[in-house]
Order: structure tokens, then sequence, then C-alpha cells
């Protein structure tokens, strides 16, 4: 077996692979001890490593670095295949060293934040032609304008529609006095009569 180059890195066997996008599962044994027997026992850690360029199968023994965060369950990413199980690694797409993901981890970073300055750009400005310039971006800040039309449209409705009852409830209520009953006649009425 190999020595390990980076003492934390890890060595361990993809018992997972091909049914997450850019990640597999790698099952890394370890030895606890327990002091109860005075004896060590084999135990496995399972973690989810960020595989970018999807060339891990199952089977494969693989050597892991920690600390590099991806997403809330992925924290580790494969640095070297060990031992291929199947496909030679001739035939798999290259692992990107630290160099290449260090740069493409930048690039999306810098991406990330030229699209948050545009956005803070367009907030400032507050005219209606910084927004309608994101459409073409594809930002969708006219679905956003299109959306508070048919939003102001719907309120002015259902006002219209309130003033229309309010109306007929007071029609309503001048047929009511004309006949004489009151609200509390109608009151006394239904005391009256037991449920």
């Amino acid at each position: 077996m190999p020595f390990l180059k980076n003492p934390s890195s890890l060595c361990g066997v993809v018992v997972s692979s091909g049914r997450m996008m850019k990640a597999v599962k790698v099952r890394v044994a370890r030895q606890t001890y327990n002091s109860f027997i005075k004896k060590h026992f084999r135990t496995y850690e399972s973690h989810l490593v960020s595989d970018p360029t999807s060339s891990l199968r199952t089977g494969d023994v693989v050597r892991i670095l920690p600390h590099w965060r991806t997403s809330r369950h992925i924290s580790h990413v494969v640095s070297e295949i060990l031992a291929p199980f199947g496909v030679p690694i001739d035939e798999r797409p290259m692992i990107m060293s630290e160099e290449e993901r260090v740069a493409k981890r930048a690039e999306k970073r810098a991406a990330k934040e030229g699209r948050r300055a545009r956005r803070r750009m367009e907030g400032s400005e507050g005219d209606r032609k910084g927004r309608n310039d994101g459409e073409d971006e594809g930002l969708g800040a006219g679905a956003i304008d299109e959306r508070a039309r048919g939003n102001q449209a719907r309120a002015r409705r259902m006002e219209a529609k309130g003033r229309e009852n309010e109306a007929e409830a007071e029609g309503v209520q001048a047929e009511l006095d004309e006949k004489g009953v009151g609200v509390d006649d109608v009151r006394r009425r239904l005391e009256g009569v037991k449920i």
C-alpha cells in the first residue's frame, strides 16, 4: 500500500457511485478501541465525496482530502485513484488537480460576484430601463413586473367587488328598515326560538 502524501488524507473504497451528480460515497476503515474487552476493532465511516469529473466507479480504492466543502453534506474531494475497479483509468475522465479545483472555484466565485454587483447596480438605479435590461441577461425582472401588474389588477377587482357588496348590504338594510324589521327584532325572534 502506498504511503499517504498528506497526513490528513484518507484512503477508502467507493461504495456508491452514479446515483448523485458529481458525488460518491466512500467507506473509510478505522480502528476503535474497546476498553472493556481491551481490544481494537475495525469500524467504518462513510463520507460523501465530491467527484467533479464523475470519473469514479463503485469498487475503486481512492485517496480523499478533507476540508473541501462543496455543499451541506459534502466536505471531501477525490485526490487520486489508487486502484481502479472495472474500467481502466485511461478510459475515464481525468481527476482534477488541486490547482484546477482552486481555479474553477475562483472562476465560479468571480462570476457570482459579477452577478451580485449587477443586481446591486440595477436595484440602486431604480428606473424601469435598468430592470428591463436584466431580462436579456436571464435575471427575469420582466416576469416579476408582469406578476406585480397582475396582482394590482386583482386587488382593484377585489376592491370593486367589496364596494358592490357594501352597496347591496346597504340596500337590504334600507328594505328591512322600511318593513320595520331591524337587527334587534331578528335577534329577539331567534332567542325565542329554541334550537
